[in-house]
């Protein structure tokens, strides 16, 4: 009696404490970055710190739309518009701010001739550039007599994503919250029942920013790790706790008093959970392969929730079922029946008759499965890249506004603007000269412009001057030019030809390119060479893990095959939904244009171990069925049968917890929420009720080949085998 108390009050004081951390939520999303997308180890980002650090020359991160009341040329608008530039070239962060009134570039103003652009270069690391955008649109943003100012650009678009992103955290909670309650009154037909793995999930969700505000404090965290992360605490550790509950059911069902239920649990349904845990922390874990501190920060986060998710309901379930299991069944609900995990296995109707089909005609279903996936991956073979802009935010958004708008007016500032640095040509030198005028002749551009002057057409048009000359220490070894282009999307297929172009040009030492299609042709170029290493790691040591656990051979290369296949409907969707926006408008959104191409390994890692996560379930209850009977076609009917109930109510409970992600403003994580939600069904209907069992069915004994059985020993692989609840 005295250690039921001692446990029960062990178990309330870990609650409070968890429930105490749940306000770290506000903190934790203030400490994060809505930067970090770039690879600091390539060339468009070693170019641009040394453009910055040599020759005083930052990012174009702020553009500022100044519409005057009165003709932008009159005297009035002039001495204002060169204090104001002035002002904003002086502020803290801002290496030069250049306007129409300073410089006289036709770039600069309208083609209507009523607004003028100031473009503000910024200078120092992620953080520092978004706190000074931010104090720029708070400082000048608004009326300022005679202009009336609108604040946009790369900083302030960031800024506004970060901000919404953060706003949406704490009422994402609150929606998963209530229905993955729901989820589970449905599955467990009990209040008490279905009350332990929501305890469970929402205690995830304060240790989760708990991990997150440490992780904060020693690495760069992307401002949408928060949501994704607590979307994932939440789903999975519901999930493990689901499995823990349904087994001690089971045990209970069969005669064994409370303590006693709770060790079988543990011996049995936590070994599932264990391998599980291992299984999806090892597919997220490859996201630390990549050198791209946003992706680094998602895999952090991302292993951490999965590996606390585990511990938390491996630790916290067992106390729950000790301190209530006596009065587990308490508090039916309603007009639900409740259902032992026998009773469950042994119903007939559609259902069971669906499971004894597929192994009885495996190669119509293989074939029917392999089609719809390979009909919903299509899509994806349109693929355009490029990174996240002002079209990810929803259509009402005044920073979205404000940016489309300076795209439109003033097509050649926002258009394809690459910056090229010459390391061992001098400004005025005849190699620098010669180059930026034979550069110059490139149809594709207006100008080539630096300190050597402005050339056009093959002709230098005027000299150096404060215009071109960006004030900063100069370095003698090199010089830079700034390349004014006709192209307007940074992202088009002719922006990156033209950074190829500039890259392959003969010139001493080369010629280094920055700017933001720079940075996305080797982003693009860095993705394609790690995915292989990625996916080639993640392949070896989940194959590897399932071969140990399964004791098979054609087990761990069925479930990357058709782990594999499960993703086509989730990448597909990427391109169909959003970039061509078929789904943007129904939420509250357009087409993105362009699909980031951090997005699709992020999606990956995510939905290939949450696919490892089921197939586990399911295969692992198939072979304790052969193993027991001997029949292949009868242990996949009852394997599915008896796994199809729990699998159904896991992926319920995860698309609830990763819904309110589809409800947010932000096109990003509206694409996470609704490929996750897509892959989840995809996987737990057309792959695990057709394709995975056709599989198996078609493979007949081969399924549980494995060198490490040495002849006929069916009991002794039987005792080893892992079993799943019902």
């Amino acid at each position: 009696m005295k250690q039921s108390i001692t446990r029960g009050a062990a178990l309330v004081v870990v609650l409070l404490a968890a429930f105490a951390c749940l306000p770290l939520t506000a903190v934790t999303g203030a400490r994060t970055s809505s930067a970090g997308y770039a690879d600091e180890s390539s060339e468009s980002y070693r170019a641009d710190r040394a453009l910055e650090e040599g020759y005083g020359w930052g990012s174009p991160q702020v553009q500022m739309e100044l519409r005057p009341s009165v003709p932008v040329d009159s005297a009035e608008a002039t001495a204002v518009g060169r204090r104001l530039t002035d002002q904003v070239a002086h502020s803290p962060g801002v290496a030069r701010a250049l306007s129409w009134w300073t410089v006289k570039d036709k770039r600069l103003r309208s083609g209507d001739g009523r607004a003028v652009l100031l473009v503000a270069r910024l200078t120092g690391d992620n953080a520092r550039v978004e706190a000074t955008a931010a104090r720029l649109a708070d400082r000048f943003g608004g009326q300022r007599f005679p202009f009336d100012i609108t604040v946009t650009g790369r900083g302030p678009v960031n800024r506004d994503l970060a901000e919404r992103s953060r706003q949406e955290l704490l009422h994402a909670e609150q929606i998963s919250v209530p229905l993955v309650a729901l989820v589970l009154l449905f599955a467990f037909r009990t209040v008490v029942a279905a009350a332990v793995p929501l305890a469970i999930g929402v205690t995830s969700i304060a240790g989760t920013q708990i991990v997150l505000y440490g992780l904060t404090k020693v690495m760069e965290v992307s401002v949408f790790a928060p949501n994704i992360a607590v979307a994932l605490a939440l789903g999975l550790s519901v999930d493990y706790a689901m499995i823990l509950v349904s087994r001690f059911r089971e045990e209970r069902a069969a005669g064994l008093d409370v303590q006693r239920a709770v060790g079988a649990t543990l011996r049995t349904a936590g070994r599932t959970v264990l391998c599980s845990a291992a299984v999806v922390s090892l597919s997220l874990s490859v996201l630390l392969l990549f050198p791209i501190p946003f992706l680094r920060s998602l895999g952090a986060a991302t292993v951490s929730v999965a590996v606390l998710a585990a511990i938390t309901a491996l630790v916290l379930v067992p106390l729950m079922l000790t301190a209530v299991g006596e009065h587990l069944e308490r508090g039916p609900v309603p007009g639900l029946k409740h259902l032992t995990g026998q009773e469950s296995a042994q119903r007939r109707g559609a259902w069971a008759a669906f499971t004894r089909w597929v192994p009885r005609r495996p190669v119509l279903a293989l074939g029917a499965s392999t089609a719809i996936l390979v009909l919903l991956a299509l899509p994806f073979a349109r693929a355009e890249w490029g990174f996240i802009d002002e079209r990810w935010l929803p259509s009402g958004s005044p920073q979205r506004a404000a940016a489309a708008r300076v795209r439109a007016e003033f097509p050649l500032a926002a258009g394809v603007v690459p910056l090229v640095l010459l390391d061992r040509a001098p400004a005025g030198s005849t190699t620098a000269v010669r180059f930026a005028a034979a550069l110059s002749k490139d149809p594709r551009l207006v100008s080539v412009s630096g300190p050597t002057g402005v050339f056009a057409d093959g002709r230098r048009l005027a000299g150096p001057s404060s215009a071109q000359a960006p004030e900063g220490a100069s370095r003698p070894a090199g010089t830079w030019f700034e390349i004014t282009s006709r192209l307007a999307d940074p992202a088009s297929g002719q922006a990156k030809n033209l950074v190829h172009d500039l890259r392959g040009l003969q010139v001493p030492g080369g010629a280094r390119v920055a700017g933001e299609t720079a940075l996305l042709v080797d982003t693009e170029h860095l993705l394609g060479k790690v995915a292989f290493r990625a996916a080639g790691t993640i392949a070896a040591v989940t194959g590897l893990m399932l071969f140990v656990y399964l004791r098979s051979v054609f087990i761990p290369v069925k479930a990357l095959a058709t782990n594999l296949l499960s993703m086509t409907a989730g990448f597909g969707a990427m391109v169909f939904l959003f970039q061509e926006g078929h789904l943007a408008q129904w939420l509250g959104g357009t087409a993105t244009t362009f699909t980031d191409p951090l997005l699709p390994p992020l999606m990956f890692c995510i939905v290939f171990g949450l696919s490892m996560d089921y197939e586990v379930f399911m295969v692992a209850r198939i072979r304790e069925e052969y193993l027991r009977t001997g029949d292949n076609r009868a242990a996949i009917t009852t394997g599915l049968q008896r796994t199809g109930r729990l699998i159904t109510a896991s992926c319920l409970a995860l698309i609830a917890a990763v819904a309110p992600l589809t409800l947010s403003s932000l096109a990003v994580m509206q694409l996470v929420g609704t490929v996750l939600i897509i892959s989840i069904v995809v996987d737990a209907t057309v792959v695990r009720c057709l394709l995975v069992p056709a599989a198996m069915s078609l493979a007949g004994r081969w399924n549980w080949w494995s060198p490490l059985d040495r002849g006929d020993s069916h009991a002794a692989s039987l005792s080893a085998a892992p079993t799943l609840q019902d």
